[in-house]
C-alpha cells in the first residue's frame, strides 16, 4: 500500500547533530518541504484532504532519519501497527516498517515497545508480527560483512499492561529523540506533530526508555 521512502546507505557516514524541528505529515502537493513534509500547521485545505484520503502520507523526515540510523532504533507506541479505520491495514503498516529496514541499514539494535494486538479469536497476533521481524533480521545479517554488529529486532506488547503510564508517543534514534503527538511515524489523519533534534540522554529518554522496557507489571494496570 503505501510506497518505500528509506534511501539506500551503503556505508557509515559521520553523523551530526541534528537541528531542532517541528514538523507535520502533508498529503502530496500540500507540503512546503522538498520531501513533502509540512513545516508549519496545515491550512484548511490541506486538513481536509489529508482527513478523507484513504492513503495517509507518513512523515518523511522521520523514515529518512529512521532508515539511515548507525545504532538505535527505539520506540514507545501502543498503536504503532494499528492503523485507523478505513486507512488500510495492519499487515501494510508492518510491511512500511519492514521496508524501511533495508538491507544496507547500519542500525543493529532496534526494540519497539507497543500493545497487544491478540484479541479472543486470535490469540497468535503478537507472535505473527514478531515473526515477521525476526525473519527480516535474519535477512539483514544475511548482508552484513564480517566484524559488523548483527541487527536484532526484539518487540514487546505489553505497554498497555505493564506501564499505562504513557500517552504521547516516542522513537530514539541513535542519540536524537524524536516526540510524536499521535502515531510514531506520522500516520494519523489529524492534525497532529512531531518534534526532533532533542538529546536522547540529556532528556533521560534512554533510561526511561529502558525503564518501560524492563516493567515486569508491579507498575501497570491493578
Amino acid at each position: 500500500m503505501f510506497n518505500k521512502v528509506a534511501p539506500k546507505i551503503s556505508s557509515v557516514q559521520k553523523v551530526t547533530k541534528p537541528e531542532k524541528e517541528i514538523l507535520w505529515s502533508a498529503q502530496q502537493g500540500f507540503g512546503n518541504l522538498r520531501n513533502g513534509d509540512l513545516s508549519k500547521f496545515p491550512e484548511m485545505k490541506a486538513i481536509i484532504s489529508r482527513k478523507h484520503a484513504e492513503k495517509i502520507n507518513p512523515l518523511q523526515t522521520f523514515w529518512a532519519t529512521f532508515s539511515s540510523a548507525q545504532e538505535r532504533l527505539w520506540i514507545i507506541d501502543p498503536y504503532f501497527f494499528n492503523p485507523e479505520k478505513n486507512k488500510g491495514s495492519r499487515q501494510d503498516r508492518i510491511k512500511f516498517v519492514i521496508d524501511q529496514l533495508h538491507e544496507t541499514l547500519d542500525a543493529y539494535d532496534i526494540k519497539i515497545i507497543t500493545k497487544s494486538h491478540n484479541t479472543i479469536t486470535n490469540k497468535n497476533v503478537d507472535d505473527d508480527i514478531l515473526i515477521q521481524f525476526k525473519e527480516h533480521a535474519l535477512l539483514l545479517n544475511g548482508f552484513r560483512v564480517k566484524g559488523q554488529e548483527k541487527c536484532n529486532i526484539d518487540i514487546k506488547f505489553n505497554l498497555t499492561t505493564n506501564f499505562d503510564h504513557i500517552h504521547d508517543r516516542f522513537a530514539i534514534i541513535d542519540d536524537e529523540l524524536w516526540h510524536f503527538g499521535a502515531t510514531v511515524g506520522g500516520f494519523h489523519s489529524q492534525v497532529s506533530a512531531a518534534s526532533r533534534g532533542w538529546d536522547a540522554s540529556e532528556h533521560g529518554a534512554i533510561e526511561f526508555f529502558n525503564l518501560v522496557w524492563s516493567a515486569e507489571g508491579a507498575v501497570g494496570k491493578k
